[in-house]
């Protein structure tokens, strides 16, 4: 692979790293050669990284006129191919927004996923604070505007619930009322663009003519909006006495850990913020900044100014350049160093990212502390990073499993868990069970990757039981054991007779607790779920006509016999015969018990 690299160009541009043809990084570079080539001639510290240079095939590159074209190129590409480990913000948060479509009688909804900003065919308003789905109630009251998925260009016989609830205007069935749907939804955007007091003194002037015209009935409607956007204003928070829209974006970089927090106005109100956290790898230590705007601009949208920490002012040519490419308006850009009301909102911003950090690091230091403890306590020969939690789930050995849960730094990792189809033909036998487990689980792992701590469900006697295992297994004096048993919480080390006794307040327990609990919870999951394919297997197994593809074909559909036999002629038709289907019935009807 270096030789091959060190025939790159020193110039700026893109770089796609593949395996079986398919891209699973794309990366930016002022020098391609210099970019790529520090991917293999060093051993990385990360996890992700390594594993990334051990998959990489192939690279191709695309040599750019500049750093801010490659920047550009970099983006839509990630956009496009949406690379396995080009995910950076992956914890992100949104805020809610409220959308309007553009067709006959327009739609009303709100939307949580930025990606919904790609469809061109509607307005977004937005974002707004949390309890916006309460706010919506109010807004529907005010302005009934439909938010159904019926067919505009086609007349319905009955409107639905929404029109005698005075929810919605029942445009599905009367077309003639677009002048005052128009005339609702003009009044509507006014309002979400802000302009509230116009509406209210719109409300009010209507109010008064229904009231001189003796319309009393109409004029306490108008009253009841008024009323109620009167309520609605007081959601907006915060007045800066500027009508501006702008984020304020900060962040810091603790280790590999990447915490920013975002502060959001529009329309010269603070509407909130968005923080978040996560661990990043090498991958994204160069021009950090750069990536993660980019990254988070790209699935939300931009506002008219941008306010940064001064710090990182050198880079605003580059976020410049790239936001022209992307932002269809004028967008500004500002490093704010002198007291000002931009400089005030850095502050807060960077209040609220000290906050976040501490209470962080506050949560992580009792996680920490409870690790040490368990280290201290049980005398362990490695601080317990890695904890894996074995447990088998079976009734009298049919559709046995076992289940592996894990806990990276005292949290549960989901993605690290296994699940294992228990071959062992013979009488329930837990100890076969578990080593047929262990002895598949660490043959195919190499010793550096082994778990710092392995922990049994169960007292002294399975402990001892798995201890065997480990000893037959060339594992003794590697892998240290424990288990926790149900009724009192004890814990049982491999070796020694007393148990510990943490109690059950301290977060020390509730680590090997939850370790327990998810490996429970797992594998009787996935047992439930063989014993239910078995079952349906076996009663499939006595209709005639119903072979292995048609079986497997009627549980993916239904899942269950029970909702094969709820399932019309019509649904089983998709998949059976008629004839096959006249076999079915017929069975379900007289012989299946439910």
């Amino acid at each position: 692979m270096l030789e091959k690299i060190r025939e790159f160009p020193e110039s700026p541009g893109v770089y796609l790293m593949k395996k079986d043809n398919e891209i699973i990084y794309v990366g930016k570079a002022k020098n391609l050669k210099k970019r790529v080539s520090s991917y293999f001639n060093r051993e990385h510290e990360d996890n992700k990284t390594r594993e990334l240079v051990k998959k990489v095939e192939k690279i191709e590159y695309i040599i750019c006129n500049s750093e801010i074209d490659a920047l550009i190129l970099e983006n839509n590409l990630i956009k496009k191919h949406q690379p396995k480990y080009n995910i950076l913000l992956k914890d992100e948060k949104t805020y809610p927004y409220v959308k309007i479509s553009k067709e006959l009688f327009p739609k009303l909804s709100i939307i949580r996923t930025t990606k919904s900003f790609e469809d061109k065919s509607a307005n977004y308003f937005g974002p707004y604070p949390q309890g916006i789905y309460g706010w919506m109630k109010v807004l529907k009251k005010t302005f009934p505007i439909r938010d159904c998925n019926r067919d505009m260009n086609k007349k319905y016989d009955r409107p639905c619930l929404k029109y005698h609830m005075k929810l919605c205007l029942g445009p599905c069935v009367y077309k003639d009322i677009e002048k005052e749907y128009t005339e609702t939804l003009k009044e509507l955007r006014e309002f979400l663009k802000g302009d509230v007091k116009e509406v209210i003194k719109f409300y009010k002037n209507s109010m008064e003519l229904s009231s001189e015209n003796m319309d009393f009935e109409k004029a306490i409607q108008y009253r009841e909006k008024i009323r109620d956007l009167e309520k609605l204003k007081q959601n907006q928070i915060s007045e800066l006495g500027k009508n501006l829209d702008e984020d304020i974006f900060v962040y810091k970089l603790e280790n590999l850990r990447l915490f920013i927090c975002v502060l959001t106005v529009r329309e010269g109100k603070i509407v909130g913020k968005l923080s978040f956290n996560q661990e990043i790898d090498e991958l994204y230590k160069e021009e950090l900044f750069i990536n993660i705007v980019t990254d988070f601009y790209s699935k939300h949208p931009i506002p008219k100014n941008l306010v940064f920490q001064d710090e990182l002012e050198s880079f605003e040519e580059l976020i410049n350049a790239w936001i022209k490419a992307k932002s269809e308006g004028a967008v500004k850009v500002y490093f704010p160093k002198i007291k000002s009301r931009k400089k005030e909102l850095l502050e807060m911003a960077l209040l609220n990212l000290e906050k976040d950090m501490e209470k962080y690091y506050s949560s992580k230091k009792v996680v920490e502390e409870a690790l040490i403890n368990l280290y201290k306590t049980l005398r362990l020969k490695k601080y317990p990073r890695r904890i894996e939690c074995y447990d088998i789930s079976n009734i009298q050995g049919a559709d046995a499993v076992a289940s592996m849960s894990v806990a990276i730094d005292g949290k549960n990792k989901n993605s690290e868990y296994r699940k294992f189809k228990i071959r062992t033909k013979s009488t329930p036998d837990d100890f076969e069970m578990m080593r047929e487990v262990m002895t598949r689980r660490f043959s195919k792992l190499e010793e550096k990757d082994y778990p710092d701590l392995l922990l049994i469900d169960g007292g002294k006697g399975q402990l001892n039981a798995c201890g065997q295992i480990i000893y037959n297994l060339g594992l003794y004096g590697k892998i240290e054991l424990i288990s926790i048993a149900k009724r009192e919480e004890e814990i049982f080390k491999l070796g020694e007779s007393e148990p510990y006794i943490f109690s059950k307040r301290e977060e020390t327990l509730k680590i090997l607790q939850r370790l327990r609990d998810e490996a429970h919870r797992f594998g009787i999951t996935y047992h439930r779920k063989l014993r239910s394919k078995r079952v349906i297997s076996s009663e499939l197994d006595k209709i005639e006509g119903i072979g292995e593809q048609r079986k497997k074909n009627l549980l993916k559909k239904f899942g269950s016999v029970a909702e094969i036999k709820k399932a019309t002629y019509e649904e089983l038709k998709e998949i059976l015969p008629e004839r096959i289907i006249e076999n079915l019935q017929k069975y379900l009807k007289g012989d299946v018990q439910n």
